[in-house]
């Protein structure tokens, strides 16, 4: 498992994941929101409008969980491998 050096939120837009082997993977708040692993967010194919990250915290050693705006959902967590993953896709 590939474990980020470092996580920063900055303005809302998104996360910036700074990783071990020095990549470095922007995700949108759209991209996160759309790929949110929780029971609610299955299969929802666009996140919702205006959708920002609002924070974001850690889960153990081995994900983050991520709060949006302006709906303040924050029921998913994303596994570090999930993360890896979604910042491979082209976007």
């Amino acid at each position: 498992m590939d474990v980020p050096q470092r996580i920063e939120v900055g303005d809302g837009a998104g996360v910036t994941i700074i990783w071990g082997d020095d990549r470095i993977d922007r995700l949108s708040a759209a991209v996160l929101r759309k790929a949110c692993p929780c029971a609610a967010c299955r299969g929802v194919a666009e996140a919702p409008r205006g959708t920002r990250v609002s924070s974001g915290r850690s889960v153990g050693g081995y994900a983050i969980a991520v709060t949006f705006a302006p709906d303040g959902h924050a029921a998913g967590i994303y596994s570090f491998d999930l993360l890896r993953s979604l910042g491979s896709e082209p976007a």
